[in-house]
């Protein structure tokens, strides 16, 4: 059986105003849903993009160089600050 609406009395339903507790529950479903879908697609897209990313040689030799740099300034502290330090070292 169906049910015959007019176009004012669909038009009075669909422009019906919301209320604050309905906005609020609106928006309280729509977080939750954001909050449960979102973050499981964004980690598996990341996950792929960080993959592509550290396979390229470009990524793995600026890897590289930044060790290096990061190494020379330890050892150029460890040396000039705490010569102690590298006494201690038994060879």
């Amino acid at each position: 059986m169906k049910i015959k609406l007019t176009r004012e009395a669909l038009r009075n339903i669909i422009t019906e105003e919301l209320n604050k507790s309905d906005k609020a529950e609106i928006k309280k479903m729509i977080a939750t849903e954001v909050e449960e879908s979102v973050p499981k697609e964004l980690k598996s897209i990341l996950q792929d993009e960080l993959e592509k990313a550290l396979k390229t040689k470009a990524t793995k030799d600026e890897i590289g160089e930044i060790s290096k740099k990061i190494l020379k300034k330890l050892y150029k502290d460890l040396s000039l600050q705490h010569p102690y330090i590298i006494d201690r070292i038994k060879v």
